[in-house]
């Protein structure tokens, strides 16, 4: 690997970091969403039995509890329960973005790596290139295959590195969207929810 690495010249160390980033992030999101994770009907259920039963304290203190983006929003709009229709979904909407930004969080760098990695594969094939053009320049003529060797393995190399560092990076990052995504789902949908048991308790 070290080898690899050394052949493929100066861009393989940023196609390195890149790697070391992705792999990083990836695990990192991988386990904040994992963490956050929580069955959203299950806690509209108690939601609704809680306000049914007069308790929506309990409730409250129940979802603080929770871990994940329903809870948070379903503990917010039971915190306004009492406040006017609008001063409560503008409230909704403020921490559905904050847990937006969170579950969104460093994703910005995975999209980068898939971006760059492959520009930076290019540019060491075009190093690698100019490498081998350099060689020829400074010989009158080439004996062996093997006194160009570098640079090609240099073009080769770089060029393989940030398409092996990109593709997966790519796949982690679409599983992960799709994953937010179904949660912006479900926030948006309990809100709803909640909104509708609201007012059939100011309706009883």
């Amino acid at each position: 690997m070290v080898d690899i690495i050394l052949k493929g010249g100066p861009v393989m160390i940023p196609l390195l970091f890149c790697s070391v980033l992705a792999v990083a992030v990836g695990l990192e999101r991988i386990w904040y969403l994992t963490r956050t994770r929580a069955d959203s009907e299950d806690l509209m259920e108690e939601v609704r039995l809680s306000l049914e039963e007069g308790r929506p304290l309990e409730a409250i203190h129940f979802l603080k509890k929770q871990k994940g983006p329903v809870a948070s929003v379903l503990a917010a709009g039971l915190a306004y329960a009492d406040r006017s229709t609008d001063e409560l979904r503008r409230r909704l909407v403020q921490v559905g973005q904050d847990e937006v930004y969170k579950m969104e969080r460093r994703m910005g760098i995975l999209d980068t790596i898939v971006t760059i990695s492959p520009l930076l594969g290019l540019l060491g094939t075009v190093t690698g290139i100019i490498r081998n053009f350099q060689i020829l320049a400074g010989l009158e003529g080439v004996s062996t295959p093997q006194m160009m060797s570098s640079g090609i393995a240099e073009a080769l190399i770089t060029t393989a590195a940030g398409l092996i560092i990109a593709i997966p990076t790519l796949a982690v990052y679409n599983w992960l969207s799709s994953i937010i995504d179904r949660r912006v789902l479900e926030m948006n949908r309990s809100s709803e929810e909640l909104l509708d048991l609201l007012a059939q308790e100011e309706g009883v």
